[in-house]
């Protein structure tokens, strides 16, 4: 909400209403088209070429506010997620905790598991290296079938790449909160816990994708309708919030304290 009212005050709420009625109008476009309906596509294009017109002059705007949005989100997230692992070590090391704990854990980790994330995002974007012998490949040579060769290896090479670093690195959020260390020292001794307990760590991520796995198929179920499609988004997003993810914190981290012991 401080991030719109920012923005209406930089750029004015008339130009700010006219983009939201123009998504709005494409919103309804879209479920139009998804509910069977044959809209114009010339209508499409003119609310398009509206929506850009009229954030073109506050451009810079926008991407300051759509920064500042997500930076906000993350530290947020960050903060909630470092209380919640606070309260499941309390929980697993005393059998009691309280919001106190959600506090104290927040306000000690949060940051240090934002710049966490941060380097983990960018470790993985490292992995674009491998595409690029193709892409030169591609350029120098000019021979499509080697550069299609290429670019289709590094492609498999970036997949295995970011799910190994992805598995690897599932540890880390909770070696950082759970031993209070920092962004750096916490992906190292996430790291080291992963290399030390491969199998406690793949059986940990099986469950999880199998959990979500018969999520998805339970919602298949209730899209059948868009009566119970609406009645599913909202119950399983509650399902999600308030017993999967607080089960998968207090999962990993009794699993991090009870294997480092």
């Amino acid at each position: 909400m401080l991030v719109l009212a920012g923005v209406a005050i930089a750029i004015g709420t008339e130009a700010l209403m006219e983009v939201a009625t123009g998504l709005s109008e494409l919103a309804a476009v879209s479920q139009s088209y998804s509910s069977g309906g044959d809209p114009s596509i010339e209508a499409m294009f003119e609310i398009v070429d509206g929506i850009y017109h009229s954030i073109v002059p506050f451009i810079g705007v926008y991407i300051a506010a759509s920064v500042i949005l997500v930076i906000g989100c993350a530290l947020i997230s960050s903060f909630f997620e470092s209380g919640a692992i606070g309260m499941a070590k309390t929980a697993t090391e005393t059998g009691v905790t309280g919001m106190q704990d959600l506090f104290y854990s927040g306000r000690k980790s949060a940051i240090d598991l934002f710049l966490a994330n941060i380097a983990i995002f960018l470790i993985i974007l490292a992995g674009i290296v491998f595409l690029v012998p193709g892409a030169l490949l591609l350029r120098t040579s000019g021979e499509s079938m080697l550069s299609a060769a290429a670019i289709f290896v590094g492609f498999i090479m970036l997949s295995l790449y970011m799910i190994i670093l992805g598995i690897g690195l599932l540890p880390v959020k909770y070696a950082l909160v759970v031993d209070h260390l920092g962004a750096i020292e916490g992906i190292n001794r996430g790291w080291s816990f992963f290399s030390c307990h491969k199998l406690d760590v793949l059986v940990m991520f099986f469950v999880m994708f199998v959990i979500y796995m018969l999520l998805g198929m339970i919602e298949n179920i209730f899209y059948v309708t868009p009566i119970t499609a609406q009645i599913w988004q909202f119950v399983g997003w509650l399902i999600n919030i308030c017993v999967i993810m607080p089960l998968i914190v207090v999962w990993w981290t009794r699993l991090y304290i009870m294997s480092k012991a």
